[in-house]
C-alpha cells in the first residue's frame, strides 16, 4: 500500500478512530496521541496487513492496542468523556452517556464499535481478538447492564 493510499484509509476513519479511543481514554490529547501512534504503527507494519479489504479492522485492532498499552502506563481506568467537556447535553444523552461509562471496558469497547461505529459482530471479533459468540453475548451483557442503569436512573 503506497502512502497515498495509506493517507486516504486513514483519513476517511478518522472520526472512527478518535471515537474509540475516546472509549478508552479520557484526556483529549490522550486520545490523539493514541490515534497519531496508532496511525504511525500501522503505516509501519503495512506489509503486514494481508487483505486490503481489512484495513479498518486491523487499523482499529492497531489502536485498541495503543490504547491498552497507554491505560497500563497511566495505571487507571478512565471513563470515555469528561462531563465538562460536552455542557450542553440533552439529559437523556448525558445520562446514555454516563451509562456507557459505568460498563467494564471490553463491553464499552464492544458498545462503542458496534452501535457508534456500525461494525458487525464478525469485525468487531477480529479487532477484539475474540469469537463472534464472546461478542454477541458480550453485547447482550452490554445491552442489559445499559437498560437496568437507565431505569434505575430515571427513577
Amino acid at each position: 500500500m503506497n502512502r497515498r493510499a495509506f493517507g486516504e484509509r486513514v483519513t476517511a476513519m478518522q472520526g472512527s478512530l478518535y471515537r474509540v479511543a475516546a472509549s478508552y481514554l479520557r484526556g483529549e490529547s490522550d486520545r490523539l496521541d493514541a490515534v497519531a501512534e496508532a496511525i504511525a504503527k500501522a503505516w509501519e507494519k503495512r506489509q503486514t496487513l494481508r487483505d486490503e479489504a481489512l484495513f479498518a479492522t486491523w487499523m482499529t485492532r492497531i489502536l485498541i492496542r495503543v490504547c491498552v498499552d497507554m491505560q497500563r502506563r497511566q495505571k487507571r481506568l478512565i471513563p470515555t468523556d469528561d462531563v465538562a467537556e460536552k455542557p450542553a447535553e440533552d439529559e437523556k444523552v448525558t445520562a446514555l452517556r454516563e451509562a456507557i461509562d459505568s460498563l467494564p471496558q471490553k463491553a464499552r469497547t464492544m458498545i462503542v464499535l458496534h452501535y457508534m461505529e456500525g461494525y458487525d459482530v464478525r469485525e468487531i471479533a477480529g479487532m477484539m481478538g475474540t469469537t463472534k459468540g464472546a461478542v454477541c453475548a458480550g453485547l447482550a451483557r452490554a445491552r442489559e447492564k445499559l437498560r437496568a442503569y437507565l431505569e434505575e436512573d430515571a427513577r
